[in-house]
């Protein structure tokens, strides 16, 4: 009777743990999907960042460093990589939304059990200010978010420069 009960006290505790993992793997995609949607959503073309001053411009990256360690954000921000959406809206005189967004977790390199690897892709849908879509473009990039003592953070994110591409035609 008692080995029954240790073997099912054990057997309880597994499932409790297999399914906290899950849980934060679920989180960590969920993290992923916010980000991708605040920072490529763009609402209003009509924003010229040349005219923004150096304050304003800090405020508009700002909004993103919660989502990200500190190290990768500092990377990202000194690149001006959070300001590319906006640019390519305002140069465009499109909006920008998001469409089928899709997560894959990335098996190859998952030594570290407090990371999570992606591969994601996504479509850019561009509209004219007459509500025309004017263009799409399918995304690809890489995300790993680590479990960090202030959470799960991105800790590396990569999209392929499509939209600096787009920037610079």
């Amino acid at each position: 009777m008692r080995k029954l009960f240790v073997l099912l006290c054990c057997s309880v505790s597994i499932l409790f743990l297999i399914s906290a993992c899950e849980s934060k793997e679920d989180t960590s995609v969920e993290i992923g999907e916010e980000f991708l949607k605040e920072f490529y959503n763009v609402e209003d073309s009509n924003v010229d960042l040349e005219e923004m001053n150096e304050e304003q411009l800090i405020d508009h990256q700002n909004k993103f460093s919660t989502y990200f360690t500190e190290k990768e954000f500092k990377d990202l921000a000194d690149k001006r990589f959070f300001l590319i959406p906006q640019e390519v809206a305002s140069k465009k005189d499109n909006t920008i939304s998001l469409e089928n967004i899709k997560f894959e977790k990335n098996e190859q390199d998952q030594s570290e059990s407090e990371s999570y690897d992606y591969n994601h892709s996504f479509t850019l849908v561009f509209t004219d200010s007459e509500g025309n879509e004017a263009d799409k473009v399918k995304i690809k990039g890489e995300m790993t978010i680590l479990d960090t003592e202030d959470g799960l953070k991105i800790d590396r994110y990569y999209d392929g420069e499509t939209l600096r591409d787009i920037l610079y035609r």
